[in-house]
Formats: structure tokens, sequence, C-alpha cells
């Protein structure tokens, strides 16, 4: 079963290569107006989620914002199949980076750094565009696909320029021996997801709400002492992006436990309220209690 699922992902992925955009963004509206009107795929969830986060706003207000979610997340669905057999450049056309010297001064002194993320906007374009243009190795971690040879065929996509992926078991692991081995690394963690265990939670305020956070970035940042930045995917319009860095923490040795991910919760929730559409809404996000 696992070569049948294999195989299938392979022929849609050609039938994509196929596909101009102005027909991809096309199949993405039937396909948004079936998952939320038809299949109703975690509308609850996504309902709830609005509803909590925005408490000043109607239902009829909510309304555009969830319609433009699922538009959004049936975009990047197929954005990223169409990104496995794009160009390079062509993603970096659609993708650019503005200000990639800020981690690159960090780097340029010999120091790694933890770049932050989310799942807001085409977080899969950001691993093509990003690593060309640091003066160091990007490292992702990742959560394994339970097939085998779908796990090996993204990871390979997602290496073709630079990036190296590490499981999120084996991160601290490969950390510290970068580290001892002298090598420049930027560090890519997603830190919007909820943790698996509420003893080991980073417990912070977040759109207004109680929220059980992963508390890996930022233990791993006081541990090593790497410098904390964060990456902003912007969405423009359809199926453009730029990315741009900030700095979240710039001296993790004498931050205490938990600002870091305070700081990092903040900043998201900035970008949130600016523009809601492009977060991943249908995550059960809030499904832990302190």
């Amino acid at each position: 079963m696992n070569r049948i699922s294999y195989l299938f992902t392979r022929l849609v992925v050609e039938l994509f290569r196929l596909m101009p955009f102005w027909l991809l963004y096309r199949l993405s509206n039937g396909l948004a107006f079936l998952l939320y009107r038809v299949v109703g795929y975690r509308r609850q969830v996504v309902w709830d989620n609005l509803r909590r986060s925005f408490p000043e706003k109607t239902d009829a207000e909510l309304a555009p914002i969830a319609r433009e979610f699922y538009r959004n997340l049936t975009d990047v669905m197929l954005e990223t199949m169409k990104s496995y057999t794009l160009s390079i450049p062509e993603i970096k056309r659609r993708c650019p980076v503005l200000n990639v010297e800020l981690v690159n001064q960090y780097l340029d002194r010999g120091q790694s750094i933890i770049l932050s993320g989310s799942h807001y906007g085409n977080w899969e374009y950001t691993g093509i565009t990003m690593p060309p243009q640091f003066h160091g190795t990007a490292v992702t971690a990742f959560k394994a696909i339970s097939n085998p040879l779908m796990d090996a065929y993204v990871n390979h996509t997602r290496e073709r320029t630079g990036m190296v992926m590490v499981s999120m078991d084996q991160m601290f692991t490969a950390m510290r021996q970068r580290e001892r081995e002298g090598q420049r690394s930027v560090y890519i963690l997603l830190a919007d997801q909820s943790p698996s265990s509420r003893k080991s939670a980073h417990w912070v305020e977040f759109l207004g709400q109680d929220t059980a956070s992963l508390p890996g970035m930022d233990v791993l940042a006081r541990k090593f002492n790497f410098p904390v930045l964060y990456y902003e995917v912007r969405r423009l319009r359809r199926g453009f992006y730029e990315v741009e860095f900030s700095e979240i923490c710039t001296n993790p040795a004498e931050a205490g436990e938990t600002n870091i991910t305070r700081a990092y919760a903040r900043h998201l929730e900035n970008i949130i309220r600016r523009q809601p559409e492009p977060w991943l809404w249908s995550h059960k996000r809030w499904k832990m209690t302190r």
C-alpha cells in the first residue's frame, strides 16, 4: 500500500507539472468550496478557533475570514504539489527574501541561530528560497510521514537548494554535533503547534487565550545560547509571497524560562491580527487545557 500511495502521488505531481497556474487556482477555488461547504472539513474547529480568537467580531464578520482561510489552505496544498516540479528560479520569483542580511550578520560572526516560523502563508516555498542566501547551512526539523517512500521523496524535494532535514527527536543531537564541529547553522523550527505533553508545555497567552506551547525552541535557544529570529511569510497576492526576518531574542543566555516562547507568541499574534486568513485555523490549537 505504501508503494501504491507513493506511485499515485508521483503521478499527481507529474500532472501538476503540466498544469498552468490559472487552472491550478480554478481547481483550488472548487476544492475550497468542496471542503468548506460540502465536506465541512474541520469547519467546526475553524469556527471555534475564530470565535475564541476574535470574540469582538460577529459571525458575519468572521465568515469572510473563514472562507478566505479555506481558499488559502487549498492554494498552499496545490502550490506545494506544483512546487515539486517547479523550477527554483520561478519559486524564488514567487517568494523573494527581503532582508537576509539580518540573519547573515550573526552567521558572519560565527554565531548559529534559531529561525522560528509558523504555519502561515506558504511555508514550503521558503524552504527553497531561503537556504541559498544564508552564509551557513539551513537545518530544519521535520515530523516523519508514516509512509517511508513518501517521507524520503518529500524531504528530497525540500533539500534541493541545500536544506538539511533532521527529524524532530534528533534535533538536539544534531545541534550539539554541528556546534562541536564549528558549523555555522540556521536551525528552522515551526513553533505554532500544540505540544504532546501537558507537563512540559510552556503556557502563554496567545490570541487572548491560555495556550499550551511547544517548549523546544525556548529550551534549545537558552541551552546553546542561539539568538532567535522570526521569518514572516507575507502573502502579497495569490501565488506570490515575500519573506521578512525580525529578531525575537538576541541574548537567550539572559532570558528566563518561557520568555522566548512568550515573545514568539506575541510576535505571531500581531501578524495574525493584521492578516488572519493565511494562518492554519484548522489545527486544534487549544485542545489542551492547563
